[in-house]
């Protein structure tokens, strides 16, 4: 197996989790995920993904409320939903 590098970063945690929740359900780690961005990163020469500076004023409200809603049902219990 060839050398490693070791990548740290910070993230939100709730963030993490939602996304390596994912990742899981798609048999993918989150290891692995990061290679698959950083080798199309290298085969692209960009990032794999538009990038753009635009006026989005007109969705920071929108945004907002999801990103709040979303608070809101991390704090639900939806235990009940749970099959027996």
């Amino acid at each position: 197996m060839p050398p490693s590098a070791i990548i740290r970063t910070r993230i939100d945690p709730r963030r993490k989790a939602r996304a390596e929740k994912i990742l899981s359900k798609l048999g993918v780690s989150p290891t692995q995920a990061i290679t698959m961005l950083y080798a199309q990163i290298e085969l692209r020469q960009a990032i794999p993904f538009p990038l753009q500076i635009e006026d989005n004023r007109s969705l920071v409200a929108p945004i907002e409320h999801v990103a709040h809603v979303w608070d809101q049902l991390d704090q639900e219990d939806f235990s009940h939903l749970a099959k027996s």
